[in-house]
């Protein structure tokens, strides 16, 4: 914040010239807000807040207020290399049954290459991603979230044929407005007494699912992102006894930049 006479910004406790020639003392702030506009004419000018921005991708503001952004290339570079020591990372808790299997010839878990096989796949796409992408703000994107048709849960009674399909694999609820490879967030309620409700079969309560296969009104899961390579509908082996509040609420649609399988899934757990 401070005081200007035209362009020129005026410090506190220091005398100035006006374009007349007369020579102002430099307690010239004691002056009225009111003497220093109307008569000497000064402006208040604020402080222009700048927003806070995200230090890998920009530099800071120029004199205009405007971001500069470092140089495409030189990010993309960066970003691939997080993306290939992140791959590298997740293949590393499975990098044992690789030894095992080298040093004493046991096979490895067809679950285990799958999970392993969706690093590789997602890693290869995102890579593309980032290579592609035009602009800073393209590259961004990439690591965003956009958010999905509602933030509503989606409540459905789990006990009715239906409504959970278990020959369609299909959930159904109208207009559910859910996109492909949409996150959503299973959480089967709980009962009357307080205990948990019974999850739907194939299903694993308070895990996040991917959408697929969507129509109008219905809806199948995958447990992983068609990033991976491997994204296949979830089997629904059984209804639940309990209609209480069995909900799928949306966690928004996730860039390449978020799409790494989840080993916790079942059909990444090596049984």
């Amino acid at each position: 914040m401070a005081w200007k006479y035209g362009d020129r910004t005026l410090r506190v406790g220091k005398s100035w010239k006006s374009s007349d020639g007369v020579t102002h003392p430099s307690n010239w702030i004691i002056w009225s807000d009111t003497h220093k506009t109307d008569v000497i004419g000064l402006t208040w000018e604020d402080d222009v807040i700048q927003a806070p921005y995200d230090h890998f991708y920009y530099s800071g503001y120029n004199s205009d207020g405007n971001l500069v952004g470092r140089t495409l290339s030189t990010l993309q570079s960066s970003k691939v290399t997080q993306a290939k020591e992140q791959s590298a990372n997740c293949l590393k808790s499975t990098d044992w049954y690789i030894t095992r299997k080298v040093e004493r010839n046991v096979a490895i878990p067809s679950e285990i290459t799958a999970y392993r096989l969706a690093i590789v796949t997602n890693y290869a796409s995102l890579k593309t991603a980032i290579n592609n992408a035009s602009d800073i703000a393209g590259l961004q994107a990439i690591y965003e979230t956009t958010a999905g048709a509602s933030s509503t849960a989606k409540e459905i009674n789990a006990t009715s044929s239906s409504v959970v399909s278990t020959s369609n694999n299909t959930i159904t609820s109208n207009r559910h407005g859910f996109v492909t490879d949409e996150q959503v967030y299973y959480d089967a309620g709980v009962k009357d007494n307080g205990d948990n409700a019974v999850v739907i079969g194939g299903l694993v309560n308070n895990t996040i699912y991917f959408i697929h296969s969507i129509t109008i009104n219905t809806f199948k899961l995958s447990e992983s992102h068609s990033n991976c390579g491997d994204s296949a509908v979830v089997s629904l082996t059984g209804l639940s006894n309990d209609s209480h509040n069995h909900k799928f609420t949306s966690y928004g649609r996730p860039g390449k930049g978020q799409t790494w399988p989840d080993s916790r899934m079942l059909k990444y757990d090596g049984s």
